[in-house]
């Protein structure tokens, strides 16, 4: 096939879902420019224009095998770009609420990986020295520190004193102190 502009769209068309790779090339000289000089308007980077248009004519060949034969190729070619000017900026979109989200979470101070995994780490040294305490202790501490109930409070759960309860929790604190490094 020449490169004549005396074969219509039409018969391309029909030649393209023949498979044949001439006529796909006549529509891409046909429209190529076109199409790419729409999505650089659209959206402002030549190379993704250049891809986009790239991505339309190859989905194009891809799908010359199921297009209708009265398909009007100048339609088709421009409303797949308007399409895929939507989906790019829709893309775009949720990537800078994304990078957005990210930026807001690293600058409120969520703790980076290394941080958990010293976190971690000392959380299994904190147990370790509470289950090196005696028994009675271990039971008053956890009572304080886990479950965050007062003096007065493990005292009448247990039938202890109220200073007996002060003393041990403070006795925890002198043993466990030196054990994870904070004396």
């Amino acid at each position: 096939m020449s490169s004549d502009c005396t074969i219509t769209d039409a018969e391309l068309v029909v030649d393209l879902c023949n498979g044949d790779s001439n006529a796909f090339s006549e529509i891409y000289r046909r429209y190529a420019e076109s199409i790419y000089l729409l999505l650089r308007k659209k959206i402002g980077c030549r190379e993704e224009a250049k891809d986009i248009a790239q991505e339309i004519f190859a989905s194009l060949w891809q799908k010359r095998q199921t297009l209708p034969t009265d398909t009007c190729v100048s339609a088709y070619l421009f409303a797949a770009a308007k399409y895929r000017v939507i989906n790019y900026m829709a893309h775009q979109k949720v990537c800078g609420t994304a990078l957005q989200d990210l930026s807001k979470r690293l600058h409120a101070g969520v703790p980076a990986t290394d941080h958990l995994v010293r976190e971690r780490n000392l959380s299994e040294v904190i147990e370790t020295a509470v289950s090196d305490l005696p028994e009675k202790m271990q039971v008053i501490f956890r009572m304080s520190r886990h479950e965050q109930l007062t003096h007065k409070e493990i005292a009448e759960n247990l039938n202890l004193s109220e200073t007996t309860v002060k003393k041990q929790v403070a006795n925890a604190l002198k043993i466990l102190k030196p054990k994870i490094g904070l004396q």
